[in-house]
Order: C-alpha cells, then sequence, then structure tokens
C-alpha cells in the first residue's frame, strides 16, 4: 500500500469532516430559527439527522485510514 495516498485520504477524510460539521452546525441555526411548531422543521430535522449519521459514517472511515497508515507504517501492509 502506498502511504502517501493514504494521507491523501486522510486529508480529504478531514476536509469532509469538517464540512459536514459546518453544514450540520448551520441546519441546526435553521432548525432553531424554523421554530419547534413549523412544519418545515420536521424535514429539516430529518434532514439534520440523515446528515449527523453521513458524518458519523465519514469519522469511521477516517479511523480506517488512519489504521491503514499504522499497519503501512508497522511494515504489516
Amino acid at each position: 500500500m502506498d502511504r502517501r495516498a493514504e494521507v491523501q485520504r486522510l486529508n480529504a477524510a478531514d476536509h469532509h469532516i469538517g464540512t459536514a460539521e459546518r453544514l450540520i452546525a448551520e441546519q441546526r441555526l435553521r432548525i432553531a430559527y424554523l421554530g419547534a411548531d413549523n412544519p418545515v422543521g420536521t424535514d429539516a430535522e430529518r434532514l439534520l439527522r440523515t446528515m449527523q449519521q453521513t458524518l458519523t459514517v465519514l469519522r469511521e472511515h477516517r479511523q480506517l485510514i488512519v489504521a491503514t497508515i499504522e499497519q503501512i507504517d508497522a511494515g504489516l501492509a
């Protein structure tokens, strides 16, 4: 395996995670602005849950990349 390529993947994953975190924060602000009794708020909250699930997957993927780099560094990959 190519460590340099994995580090590039790690950098991309970090960028994607940062973007997702920013978008989630913005979505939370939208929900707060809409208010709890706004019918659009339900869709906004559903989208927020999907965004949070996606962030979890992005973080899991990042961990896999880190594990791969550690294996490369240990001479196991």
